[in-house]
């Protein structure tokens, strides 16, 4: 997975965590896609390198919590199981005509949504 996602992802599991400052500044850089002077500017005015500090620090603050929790890891692992479980179900609706397997992948698309 491209590493800007997998922050993206990580932000939205674990931001909560991290500093007031690295949340925000990986929010507008990641979420917003603004350049660390517009994000130096959005912050009151601190310097740039402050900015590419709460960016670094925050980074890593939320990869070493995914190393610890795996939430992502599992997120996607359920993600994948829930595809798999689709086709399956797919085919048989394809090769059986019983409404109970159209109910079926419908919930199992409302579950995959929800994640």
């Amino acid at each position: 997975m491209e590493r800007s996602l997998d922050i993206v992802i990580l932000l939205d599991i674990y931001g909560e965590l991290l500093a007031n400052s690295q949340r925000q500044a990986l929010d507008m850089r990641y979420n917003a896609d603004l350049s660390l002077a517009e994000i130096a500017e959005e912050l009151g005015g601190i310097t740039r390198q402050s900015v590419v500090y709460s960016i670094k620090k925050g980074e890593q603050r939320l990869f070493e919590l995914e190393e610890k929790l795996g939430f992502a890891k599992r997120l996607r692992t359920l993600s994948g199981e829930l595809e798999q479980a689709k086709a399956l179900v797919k085919g048989l609706r394809d090769d059986y005509s019983d409404e109970r397997l159209s109910m079926l992948e419908g919930i199992l698309s409302e579950v995959q949504q929800g994640l």
